[in-house]
């Protein structure tokens, strides 16, 4: 059966008529199923959980990044627990074109064309890292300001330059050196700094540095900003990061950029 889990933004007014197109469309392409709507205080994690025990093929996400990566995180902390989870697909229905990044990356159009995606189940297992307890598809992100980062417990490094610190899994909307092909099927996770420092001779301008380091595991420290995941989820620090045992099959579309 498919699953369609309805973010609690959706039920706004003005997302109405979108809503009402997606359902036409589902029910035209026969992809009919249950619709769970969350409410503010709902846990994706139990929904998911209780569909999962009744036998759910899919589950697809009507929301934006931020429902799509808790649900990521829900299903492979379930595979995490249970072996009998299996490799159940998770799509996505991108509602409104702000915080849908990850959408647009995998090549998921949006509203009712994104349907036909979901109808096309065109699946891509990929990795996914793992951030403490939680695990994240894209990127984890921190300023560099008053970060320290402990690779592989042999050495540690303190930026002093501004400038920003990227955990790559999906380069999604960065821009890595050439000679650097991040993806999430190879079994590793990137780590980029890139930083500013100012050229004292021309005071309006800027040298960018960009560094690339592979690793197993990483430890950061902050006692002031936390990591950022899949452009939505906030982590305290210190963490400990690394590539997830858990894989995630994902419905993804002909235009995805990897």
């Amino acid at each position: 059966m498919n699953i369609y889990i309805y973010d609690s933004y959706v039920g706004h007014k003005k997302y109405q008529s979108k809503i009402a197109k997606i359902e036409t469309r589902i029910t035209d392409l026969g992809l009919n199923g249950k619709i769970i709507r969350l409410g503010v205080m709902s846990s994706i994690y139990n929904s998911i959980e209780g569909e999962v025990q009744k036998g759910a093929k899919n589950i697809i996400i009507v929301g934006n990044n931020n429902l799509f990566a808790q649900a990521i995180n829900s299903v492979a902390k379930l595979k995490s627990l249970h072996t009998t989870v299996g490799d159940i697909p998770l799509g996505l229905i991108p509602i409104g074109k702000k915080y849908n990044s990850i959408a647009e990356y995998l090549g998921i159009d949006y509203e009712e064309n994104a349907c036909d995606i979901i109808a096309a189940r065109r699946i891509k297992e990929l990795d996914l890292g793992m951030i403490n307890k939680y695990y994240f598809l894209t990127q984890a992100t921190i300023p560099t300001k008053e970060t320290i980062i402990e690779i592989d417990k042999n050495y540690s490094i303190n930026i002093t330059e501004p400038g920003e610190i990227i955990i790559v899994n999906l380069p999604m909307g960065i821009e890595l050196p050439n000679e650097i092909k991040a993806n999430a099927q190879d079994g590793t996770l990137e780590l980029f700094i890139k930083t500013k420092k100012l050229n004292k001779l021309l005071l309006n301008k800027n040298k960018e540095n960009k560094s690339v380091f592979s690793f197993k595991e990483l430890q950061i420290t902050n006692p002031k900003y936390p990591v950022i995941i899949d452009n939505s989820l906030k982590i305290n620090t210190p963490v400990i990061i690394k590539i997830a045992k858990e894989k995630i099959n994902l419905i993804v579309g002909k235009g995805r950029n990897f």
